[in-house]
């Protein structure tokens, strides 16, 4: 278990709540993005100034802002204005997007108690014949290797057929917008056939590797390409299956709580908590699986490590921490320890390496996390989409940055 020290060492990666919290500046005085960084287990919080909105003036502004992604030196941001949040899954959020980077560590001296970073509001699509975002989960984030995180692309992957198209159609939209320009490349790409599946195609999230981005949906698949390239190439990678869905207890409305695509030590992992339908909870397995890329680009997965809930029940880390025996939630993987997979349950969020079956660390009440009353919707249960593991870029790392320690109970 993790015990409080009165000089703890920064460390490389925070778990950071993807629903913001909203600073009342104005716009005549501005004021910075921040983060108040906690230690792992706990939960690092982002604060947006109002100053930022779309409607900065406007009296009820977004309660939510939302981060859509983290990758490398920058977090990408959908900001929206009353009635609408940031944090909105519906189709066609209204808002604008945020990119956060140049980063600066917390520093008395300067009089930054927190770190605090530039943001840029990125160009809306003004063409005509560009449509606005058609969803937040379908937008993603990454930089260009190699570039120190100067130059990055966020894009938007569209599966819905052309005007004029039918159902036959085979391609693809890519809408994208490159660091450096000013505007929104929109281009056509030809899209694998999926066995038929692209007509139920819609992305749960994107995930960014090496240069790349996946779009990913937890029942068919990830869909990826390098959206620096002059043509891109989409690619299909079919999701690796314990059991077939329609023969386990997982709920398709419910996938969320219980799968997950997420990169760690360097490779694209996928977290599966599954059951036979007949299968007693206690036989709920947790598999992490790795995606292999082969040298001619075709891909697979190899099963990294897997266990069932009954054996981490039994053991005496799981024991020690008092918690129900209940199925948990989904909540992240460890950036950099890809054994490791944290959950929810109920008012706890807890990592478990799962090659060993052992409670590595907890944390009871991380109510860091900013609480969503704002809205027209109702907001989506507990779910890795509430968190995001942030490896912090190296002016954070690398400086003297402080950050809130506390007590694991």
């Amino acid at each position: 278990m993790v015990s409080s020290s009165s000089s703890p060492p920064a460390p490389m990666w925070v778990i950071l709540g993807r629903v913001a919290l909203v600073q009342h500046d104005s716009v005549e005085d501005p004021g910075d993005l921040s983060v108040a960084l906690a230690v792992p287990p706990r939960v690092s919080t982002l604060t947006v100034p109002m100053s930022v909105h779309p409607k900065p003036d406007y009296d009820d502004t977004d309660k939510h802002p939302y981060v859509v992604a983290a990758d490398g030196a920058g977090l990408l941001l959908h900001v929206s204005h009353w009635p609408f949040v940031g944090f909105d899954l519906d189709r066609n959020p209204p808002g604008i997007l945020l990119v956060a980077r140049d980063f600066l560590p917390a520093d008395a001296n300067a009089g930054r108690g927190e770190l605090m970073a530039i943001t840029v509001r990125v160009p809306d699509r003004a063409r005509p014949d560009q449509p606005g975002i058609e969803n937040i989960k379908n937008v993603g984030l990454v930089y260009l290797p190699g570039s120190g995180g100067a130059e990055y692309v966020i894009a938007e992957l569209r599966l819905a057929p052309f005007p004029g198209g039918d159902g036959d159609d085979d391609r693809a939209t890519l809408l994208s917008f490159r660091s450096g320009t000013d505007a929104w490349v929109e281009r056509e790409l030809s899209c694998p056939s999926m066995s038929g599946r692209r007509w139920m195609w819609s992305s749960h999230d994107v995930v960014a590797h090496g240069g790349k981005l996946w779009w990913v949906n937890l029942v068919w698949g990830l869909l990826g390409c390098d959206p620096f390239a002059d043509e891109p190439v989409l690619r299909h990678v079919v999701l690796p299956q314990t059991f077939p869905l329609e023969h386990t207890a997982e709920l398709p409305q419910n996938i969320e709580s219980s799968r997950i695509v997420r990169v760690s030590q360097g490779k694209v992992r996928f977290v599966d908590i599954t059951r036979a339908r007949i299968d007693p909870p206690e036989e709920t397995l947790v598999v992490i699986w790795t995606m292999v890329l082969g040298s001619s680009g075709y891909a697979w997965w190899k099963q990294q490590c897997a266990t069932s809930l009954a054996i981490i029940w039994a053991s005496d880390s799981y024991r020690a921490t008092g918690m129900p025996e209940e199925v948990p939630v989904l909540a992240l993987v460890h950036p950099s320890n890809a054994d490791v997979v944290y959950f929810f349950l109920d008012q706890y969020l807890f990592g478990v390496n799962v090659s060993q079956s052992m409670v590595m660390e907890f944390v009871r009440e991380p109510c860091d996390l900013v609480e969503v009353v704002a809205g027209h919707r109702r907001p989506p249960p507990i779910s890795w989409r509430y968190l995001l593991a942030w490896e912090l870029p190296p002016s954070l790392t690398n400086g003297k940055t402080y950050f809130t320690l506390n007590s694991i109970l």
